[in-house]
């Protein structure tokens, strides 16, 4: 087949001489494994024209021929992402439309077995079938990647054949296969003709031997050791142990659950409470709570009260209640026990005590963690204490989630705020996220603080609060301005005019005529 095909090219390509190269204006000294590095990151990114770049750059080192080059090309490449060959696999068709004396000379190793691993990835996403059909003779060189993408070929013919190496694959070398194979092949799943090969492998995780299981659990690739830990769940192929193992230690949180769930399941039929225990350390939230849930003892619940997550909090309460103890007598005794209490003990009191327990908590605003400090600000809107004077001076506060929880408990007091002592926190000399929480403040107190403070803003020297300002204002003019049916007043008017005046070099001409228009100031 392949003298055929050798023939077939030379009389379609037509003379040589006549071809373009794309790969001409990649000069020797620009080929390097740090250029392939970096344009493996490009194209791993999405954009087509990395990727692009990349198929040119995969064709120029092909034709130069250099033998470490090609090998380190060849180890970047089978270590990237599933979407770096599907872009591949396109950018490379487009680009070797341009390089028939590139085709002619692959096609010539091919028949003299002599086509390399580079040669074969690149031969096997030609334009032309037949080429590609051709890179897959050599079953013992193929690039295990592109045999996935030629399996889900448009031509019947060619993805037959593919089809008849990856089974050889999956029988002679599964967990190789595996390794190789499976990334790629959930990629391309949903495309048309694209599910064969992951069926394939699902089949393999159901039924084949212990080391293609472990090669899918073990892989680098969520997906894979997603997709391989539902299979053998599902086929009842994996211990309580490796169930406890992954819902422990997997990197994957879905994986966590869906093992810490199946644990469970496994641990309540054999009447075990030990595995439940010893999913109570886990790392993950979500599994915590289910081996709270599950123990359903009073004793764990009550340990549990005190949890950094709200989930398992929760479901420990509910257990604490339903057993006829009341979570906040448990919080009320640890939040005097521990000086300083856990941030978790304030956050469960705010959740489960009653408005008197304002006086237990108001002290921890002080709270020497930024946590904890965070979560006193929460635990008392809970509670309905929500005091400007009590919650204003705490605006300030050095790190942005204790400040965050402060906006919110203000919000509903923007209209009654203090407008003089709200403006200096503007001032470039605070930090950013101070500046960001009064300027959120002052917008929502009235519409023109709001436009004040954006005038005021919109040439700051920080981008982020800068944009903020343009962006606010911009919304005003857009949404609210038609329906802002009175216009500012004495001070307030001469303030906006002067403002919209010193503004007119960012607003522009348009802007500001609409402003001047909405605000019933002259033009």
């Amino acid at each position: 087949m392949t003298e055929w095909l050798i023939k077939r090219l030379r009389a379609r390509l037509g003379p040589a001489s006549n071809a373009t190269h794309v790969y001409d204006d990649a000069p020797a000294d620009m080929l390097s494994l740090e250029r392939i590095h970096r344009a493996v990151d490009r194209a791993t990114t999405g954009r087509t024209s990395a990727a692009d770049d990349l198929a040119s750059l995969l064709l120029a080192i092909s034709h130069r021929g250099d033998a470490e080059l090609i090998a380190g090309t060849m180890r970047a490449l089978i270590g990237a992402k599933p979407r770096l060959w599907l872009m591949v696999d396109v950018s490379t068709r487009r680009s070797l439309w341009h390089a028939p004396q590139w085709t002619e000379a692959v096609a010539d190793r091919l028949g003299a077995g002599h086509a390399g691993p580079l040669d074969l990835l690149l031969a096997a996403c030609h334009p032309d079938g037949f080429v590609r059909e051709a890179a897959l003779d050599d079953d013992t060189m193929v690039v295990l990647p592109t045999l996935a993408l030629r399996a889900a070929d448009w031509v019947p013919e060619l993805r037959d054949r593919a089809r008849q190496v990856c089974r050889r694959y999956l029988n002679r070398a599964p967990a190789e296969a595996i390794v190789s194979l499976a990334p790629v092949a959930l990629a391309l799943r949903a495309r048309q003709a694209g599910a064969w090969l992951a069926d394939a492998i699902d089949g393999l995780l159901r039924d084949g031997p212990p080391e293609a299981i472990a090669a899918a659990l073990a892989s680098e690739d969520w997906r894979v050791r997603r997709n391989a830990h539902a299979i053998v769940l599902g086929a009842g192929r994996l211990s309580v142990e490796q169930m406890v193992h992954a819902a422990t230690a997997d990197g994957d949180l879905p994986v966590r659950i869906m093992c810490a769930q199946a644990a469970i399941r496994a641990a309540r039929a054999m009447g075990d409470h030990e595995t439940p225990r010893r999913l109570l350390g886990s790392g993950t939230a979500a599994v915590r709570a289910e081996a709270v849930c599950v123990l359903g003892e009073v004793g764990a619940a009550i340990e549990a009260l005190d949890d950094r997550s709200a989930l398992v909090r929760a479901t420990a309460q509910t257990i604490a209640r339903r057993a006829g103890t009341d979570p906040a007598v448990r919080y009320r005794a640890l939040l005097a026990e521990q000086r300083p209490p856990n941030p978790a003990v304030i956050a469960g009191l705010g959740e489960t005590g009653i408005d008197s327990d304002i006086d237990l908590l108001r002290p921890w605003l002080a709270h020497p963690s930024s946590r904890g400090r965070a979560e006193t600000v929460r635990a008392l809107r809970r509670r309905g204490c929500t005091s400007p004077d009590l919650l204003l001076p705490r605006l300030t506060d050095a790190v942005s989630s204790v400040t965050r929880q402060v906006t919110l408990s203000l919000s509903p007091h923007a209209s009654s705020l203090d407008e003089r002592a709200l403006r200096p926190l503007l001032d470039p000399s605070q930090t950013r996220h101070v500046r960001q929480a009064a300027h959120r403040l002052l917008r929502a107190r009235d519409t023109w603080t709001r436009i004040s403070v954006d005038l005021r803003l919109i040439n700051d020297p920080e981008h982020a609060i800068r944009a903020d300002a343009r962006a606010d204002l911009a919304n005003w003019l857009t949404r609210d301005a038609a329906t802002t049916y009175s216009f500012p007043s004495g001070s307030r008017a001469d303030e906006l005019s002067a403002l919209v005046t010193g503004a007119e070099a960012v607003l522009g001409q348009e802007q500001t005529r609409l402003l001047r228009f909405h605000l019933g100031l002259p033009g």
